[in-house]
């Protein structure tokens, strides 16, 4: 795997980060909207302004353009052409790089059968779900064989069974065929199972840089990304793995494993969050809210809550 290292980056929005990520890793990178997660991996594949030096290996890339750096990209936007059939779409980058017609063909089909999207080869982009246009983006961006794997909120349309099947086939893939994969997301939920790097961002500056476990410990980390932590006042283990947390006047039904003294804090991914203005069925987890303001900036939908006098504020990202 080939190991990517910032040094003293800056632009329009990071500010002198300094950053190695190893080859031997999953690495994630965390932050409120604006903080510079997809402004770093624009770096890192070389396709916005930046001071400082960006490293592959022990190899200065600089000055080689984007199209040279061998990078797979996946932006949140997916940039598929939609005047473009899936196969064209994935044969895209090929054809740039000028792969004869054979080569093309095996590559293609090989990485539309990975991504299970070969039926739908002569199909055309606004034709398909959010699922299968996420799959075949990132069917275009390993067609090319890359060495590095960047990856722009990849699960924010798709559901979990979903996220699961991609999440394990490109962590199959990045490690049959040696590619270092960057991912820039908002999702907490299932970064525990990558056994990688979390990094932090905060108006465009590294904040942490470690374990996922360790980033759990910091409140001051914690309340500026898209999560809720609500402070403990009392636990009772439940059956099942389960436990009932007690904060304020709410009272949550969370997973429980560890011991019941040593939580500070019950975390919530702020896109778990569903607010409905109809009754639920589902009483667990369920309360009465007052909304006391919206916002919407960069994509992000923010919103205060206010819930049996706790004051809760929730940001998740338009999909």
């Amino acid at each position: 795997m080939t190991r990517i290292k910032l040094v003293n980056v800056s632009n329009h929005i990071l500010e002198k980060v300094n950053l190695q990520f190893k080859e031997d890793e999953f690495n994630i990178v965390l932050g409120p909207s604006g903080a510079g997660k997809t402004t770093l991996l624009k770096v890192i594949a070389g396709i916005t302004n930046y001071k400082g030096h960006v490293y592959f290996d022990e190899r200065c890339v600089d000055n080689i353009p984007p199209g040279k750096r061998n990078i797979g990209y996946v932006p949140q936007n997916l940039a598929l052409f939609n005047h473009m059939t899936v196969w064209d779409n994935v044969a895209f980058g090929l054809k740039v790089r000028k792969e004869n017609e054979e080569t093309i063909r095996r590559k293609v089909s090989r990485v539309l059968k990975l991504m299970n999207i070969y039926h739908l080869k002569n199909h055309y982009p606004l034709k398909l779900s959010g699922g299968e246009k996420q799959r075949a983006a990132i069917a275009r961006a390993l067609a090319i064989n890359p060495e590095i794997l960047l990856l722009d909120e990849p699960f924010s349309n798709v559901h979990i069974s979903l996220r699961i099947e991609l999440l394990s086939k490109i962590t199959s893939i990045s490690k049959e065929n040696g590619i270092n994969v960057v991912i820039a997301t908002h999702n907490i939920d299932f970064i525990e199972t990558l056994h990688g790097k979390v990094v932090v961002l905060n108006k465009g500056r590294i904040i942490y840089d470690g374990p996922f476990k360790e980033l759990l410990l910091r409140r001051e980390i914690l309340n500026i990304l898209p999560l809720i932590s609500l402070p403990i006042d009392h636990v009772e283990p439940l059956a099942n793995g389960l436990c009932l947390v007690k904060t304020g006047k709410i009272s949550i039904v969370a997973p429980w494993e560890r011991g019941v003294d040593e939580a500070k804090s019950v975390i919530i991914p702020s896109d778990k969050v569903v607010i409905s203005n109809k009754p639920q069925r589902v009483q667990t987890n369920t309360y009465l809210a007052l909304i006391k303001g919206i916002n919407i900036i960069n994509g992000w939908v923010n919103m205060a809550l206010n819930i049996e006098g706790m004051d809760i504020k929730v940001s998740t990202i338009i999909s």
